[in-house]
């Protein structure tokens, strides 16, 4: 009889396992159609079952950080507030995840860097640090790259008598292009990487390269109904380059 009740425990744990694992699996599916509101579902599905599972807590973070880059206000930061406290907890439950550290990096930085008024240095290093391993152990990682570029972006324009004594001297746009660069070429079919390298392209007066990769965007075919404002934005910022946008 006792034997019977245990194997009718692990029964039911393998198929809670199934269960779980089969969520997980339509969240990762849905996170890369950029349905990220439904994967965050699944995500949370997953969590009620195994709250303290560290790689289920990255994805939900994960989730909630690309839920957040589309939106503005109070919402945008309270994702971005609980993105970054879910991927923590995964991160302090195992370290050696990496895409723990790469969801780290970008929900920090949305959260508290990449905005004309940051001034917290410590969150500039934190972000670069966590980077700094994802690029260690994955130097073709794309999307390291892309965060690496955006990090270069909004730390560089500092003045170097600022930002020298926290250690973050070597910050400069133009290493922000060669890692926009770098993300490109990795995987050429992300819109929003060639959007930010137009972007830099455009910051740094190199017009002709800035609406090439603006152009590239705007006669993209097939774009997914999720990705169509990133085709809005490159059209506004050919319109700017052109004169005819008004601010």
């Amino acid at each position: 009889m006792k034997l019977h009740r245990i194997s009718i425990v692990l029964i039911l744990v393998a198929c809670a396992l199934f269960a779980t694992d089969k969520t997980i699996r339509m969240g990762d599916h849905l996170m890369r159609r950029g349905d990220y509101a439904d994967a965050y579902k699944e995500f949370s599905k997953a969590l009620s079952a195994d709250p303290e599972n560290p790689n289920i807590l990255w994805r939900a973070g994960s989730a909630l950080t690309h839920m957040a880059l589309r939106e503005i206000g109070n919402i945008r930061h309270e994702h971005l507030e609980q993105a970054t406290n879910y991927i923590n907890r995964s991160i302090v439950l195992d370290s050696d995840i990496l895409e723990a550290h790469l969801e780290y990096a970008r929900a920090l930085g949305y959260l508290a860097l990449f905005k004309p008024d940051w001034d917290d240095f410590r969150v500039a290093r934190r972000v670069r640090e966590e980077l700094g391993i994802v690029l260690r152990n994955e130097p073709k990682n794309p999307d390291a790259h892309f965060l690496m570029g955006t990090w270069h972006r909004w730390v560089g324009p500092v003045p170097m008598i600022t930002r020298k004594p926290h250690d973050l001297g070597s910050a400069n746009v133009d290493s922000s292009l060669y890692y926009f660069r770098q993300a490109v070429s990795l995987d050429k079919d992300n819109l929003l990487y060639k959007l930010e390298l137009g972007r830099t392209y455009a910051f740094l007066d190199a017009d002709d390269k800035a609406r090439a990769t603006f152009n590239e965007i705007t006669d993209a075919k097939n774009v997914r109904t999720q990705f169509q404002h990133i085709v809005e934005q490159a059209r506004t910022e050919l319109a700017r380059l052109d004169g005819e946008f008004e601010e």
